[in-house]
């Protein structure tokens, strides 16, 4: 099993593997496979940006020390043109590649620079091999104690 490198590293991926996409629409997931031959490609596989999200968030909950995603709720990200951040996760897709920022509140005594390295690379293994998709930053935001 291969390790993801904070902030770096790719998969390699077959020629025959559907190569998955992030769909626009909120709401819509959709695999969607035709009848080929053995060895082509079957078709396409589109995953909704919740999924994406979702795969996210238990990443990062997954990692010790981590108490729960952050809700902002000011417009300051937008302000500096990012993406507005649902659920404590920001998401900015292009192609097949994936740039996230995370909004964490950590559980007190934790180490927020190991805490925080430790969820880029969770993360970054869970995007890269339960989504087949590539990382291309992973910025972490510790909010708060709690």
């Amino acid at each position: 099993m291969s390790r993801w490198p904070n902030g770096t590293g790719k998969l390699p991926a077959s020629a025959t593997e559907a190569t998955p996409q992030v769909d626009d629409h909120p709401d819509f997931a959709d695999r969607d496979s035709r009848d080929s031959h053995r060895g082509e490609e079957l078709g396409t596989v589109k995953i909704a940006r919740r999924v994406l999200r979702t795969v996210i968030e238990e990443a990062a909950l997954g990692v010790p020390g981590v108490a729960r995603m952050a809700g902002i709720r000011n417009d300051w990200p937008h302000l500096l043109g990012r993406p507005l951040p649902q659920h404590g996760i920001s998401l900015a897709v292009h192609d097949q590649t994936v740039a996230m920022d995370l909004y964490l509140i950590v559980q007190p005594g934790a180490s927020m620079v190991d805490v925080g390295a430790k969820v880029q690379e969770a993360v970054g293994a869970a995007v890269e091999h339960l989504l087949g998709m590539g990382v291309s930053e992973i910025n972490v935001y510790i909010q708060d104690v709690a």
